[in-house]
């Protein structure tokens, strides 16, 4: 799949959740689209790339590489959900 750039602004930034036995660590980041008809998303970051959000500022404009990525879980009814994630990789402070 291709990486997608976003170009944006932070809104908030998330503390760094721990999960399962073997400590998974995801940090999300809240950003608002620049464009006519803004979008607030959320980005999450995992593992080592946590650490990438240190030192970001509520108003600070961004550059994100992300992927998609998405996953089925079915219920013990037998019912699918579908869950989509925008994963960031990568992040560009910009003036």
């Amino acid at each position: 799949m291709e990486n997608i750039t976003v170009t944006a602004e932070v809104v908030r930034v998330l503390e760094t959740k721990e999960s399962g036995a073997n400590n998974y660590k995801s940090r999300s980041v809240h950003i608002k689209t620049i464009e006519q008809h803004a979008q607030v998303l959320d980005i999450q970051f995992t593992q080592g790339n946590v650490s990438l959000l240190d030192g970001l500022r509520i108003g600070q404009k961004v550059k994100i590489t992300i992927n998609l990525r998405g996953r089925e879980w079915t219920n013990k009814e037998g019912v699918v959900s579908v869950f989509n994630t925008l994963q960031g990789w990568k992040i560009e402070k910009l003036a």
